[in-house]
């Protein structure tokens, strides 16, 4: 019997991996143009001096139109292949989400359990998207033509060289400080907005929940939750794309502390909400993309094995 319960779990964690890493990687790689002009209009205002002369732009809109007429459509997609990377470390973060609401009493229902899924989750998977943050944030803010990275091992290589190896988790800690709230806000909001939509349109479970509901759940609980958490966003940003490689960044900040005060001081409160419409436009069709492809497919390898 222990070795068939043994079967069931391991089937059932390979079938979390494989829709985790094909919905995270289809959501990243649809979003990633988004996630360019969120990087751009959050670190603009940080440099003084010549770099600052490089792109200010007024809003999403202005930035997508400036970017295409200036420097081509290819520059959204500066660090692409970075998204192979992300594809299984999303896999391990949903991976260990559903582990934890499973195996745990009360997981499905209780919100203390989501959240601290959430945290887990996130924790795990932050050990390989930071890297991957500081590669392709390092390109999607360099201008064409007049950067010193040329594709994402190119960069890889620059920085390990004139910055070691510490330089890749710049901002780890940040990280945690961005997506551990967003998650513990955004998880229990979505489950507990998938139960109402249930009970609203008549079904007995979540798992039979139409798919529109689920598009609606995911998008307005992940907006919310990446409006609450821009600032650390910001902060975050600013401290990976910063370092003696990157020739179109002349900030020093020490730490996140300092960024704060030097961001607040310099640029107000204004500077910290930064490109907060932008990461609500990546960060909410992300989650809608991800989240229901996840469940959609759960559903069909589920029914199908």
């Amino acid at each position: 019997m222990s070795g068939i319960g043994d079967s069931i779990h391991e089937n059932l964690v390979s079938k979390q991996l494989l829709a985790g890493a094909i919905a995270g990687g289809l959501a990243d790689g649809m979003m990633y143009p988004m996630m360019t002009v969120k990087s751009r209009l959050q670190v603009q205002g940080g440099s003084r001096g010549a770099t600052a002369e490089l792109y200010m732009y007024r809003g999403p809109v202005q930035a997508i139109q400036s970017i295409v007429a200036k420097e081509g459509w290819r520059t959204f997609y500066k660090g692409y292949g970075t998204v192979a990377q992300v594809a299984p470390a999303q896999a391990l973060y949903m991976a260990t989400y559903q582990a934890i609401k499973r195996y745990l009493p009360g997981g499905h229902d209780d919100p203390l359990i989501q959240l601290g899924g959430g945290i887990l989750a996130s924790l795990l998977q932050s050990t390989v998207t930071v890297p991957v943050e500081v590669i392709r944030q390092r390109q999607m803010v360099q201008t064409v033509g007049a950067g010193s990275y040329k594709g994402s091992l190119h960069t890889a290589k620059t920085i390990f060289q004139h910055e070691g190896i510490s330089a890749f988790y710049r901002g780890f800690l940040l990280n945690q400080m961005v997506w551990v709230p967003f998650n513990a806000v955004y998880l229990p909001l979505w489950e507990t907005s998938k139960r109402m939509c249930s009970r609203l349109s008549g079904v007995d479970a979540v798992e039979k929940l139409d798919v529109q509901y689920e598009l609606g759940s995911a998008f307005f609980c992940s907006a919310f939750a990446a409006a609450l958490t821009n600032p650390m966003d910001v902060i975050k940003t600013r401290l990976q794309v910063q370092g003696k490689s990157n020739v179109h960044c002349s900030t020093e900040y020490s730490g996140g502390w300092d960024a704060a005060k030097t961001i607040y001081k310099q640029e107000g409160l204004a500077g910290l909400t930064r490109g907060m419409t932008t990461r609500m436009l990546w960060v909410a069709p992300s989650a809608m993309i991800m989240f229901t492809t996840y469940d959609q497919l759960m559903k069909w390898l589920v029914h199908y094995e």
